[in-house]
């Protein structure tokens, strides 16, 4: 019995998903390095992390990881960069809670799949907690501002910043794992 749950621990924390994410948490989003871009700003009370190229998640591909996140200890060096990106007319609030904005490249024309997640808060006695997977295809040379927050409900919203004009709501769409086993 006891080698078999030897086994069975060895399988887990092997190539079946454990160490890519784990690797997801402490390793930072890496920009493109060419091609055609956008630029993209996040404002999260949680964590933030993105899988360039990607309709799914998928933590082993080159340039995934973390892009945001509203506290220390992770790969956090992203945050409270400036690209330069106009300012949005959205107030953002999170209750007393913590803010992470950054400004990024993205690539464009491909699809850019991320993670969201909320370390969990109590609220009226109930424990909750915020996981929320997506996708969507940024086009070249356009500014988006991200907003994902957790104030009780999972908040997820994408716009697209037009210069001199109303922003624009952009649709994101639901983005589940590559690989199964990604899970365990």
């Amino acid at each position: 019995m006891r080698a078999f749950l030897i086994a069975g621990l060895a399988f887990a924390v092997s190539g079946c998903g454990n160490i890519s994410n784990i690797r997801a948490y402490s390793t930072a989003y890496v920009e493109p390095a060419a091609g055609d871009t956008a630029r993209l700003r996040i404002i999260t009370n949680g964590m933030a992390r993105g899988v360039p190229g990607s309709d799914c998640i998928d933590w082993r591909v080159p340039g995934a990881g973390v892009m945001a996140v509203a506290e220390s200890g992770f790969a956090d060096q992203n945050n409270g960069r400036s690209l330069g990106m106009p300012e949005s007319n959205r107030r953002v609030e999170a209750k007393g809670q913590a803010l992470a904005r950054t400004e990024l490249k993205v690539p464009a024309g491909k699809p850019f799949a991320m993670n969201f997640q909320s370390e969990g808060h109590v609220c009226a006695g109930y424990s909750y907690s915020c996981q929320q997977t997506f996708r969507f295809t940024p086009t070249a040379h356009q500014d988006y501002e991200l907003i994902l927050l957790d104030s009780g409900r999972c908040l997820v919203a994408l716009q697209r910043l037009n210069a001199g004009g109303e922003p624009a709501n952009e649709a994101v769409e639901k983005a589940g794992l590559c690989r199964a086993m990604d899970v365990f």
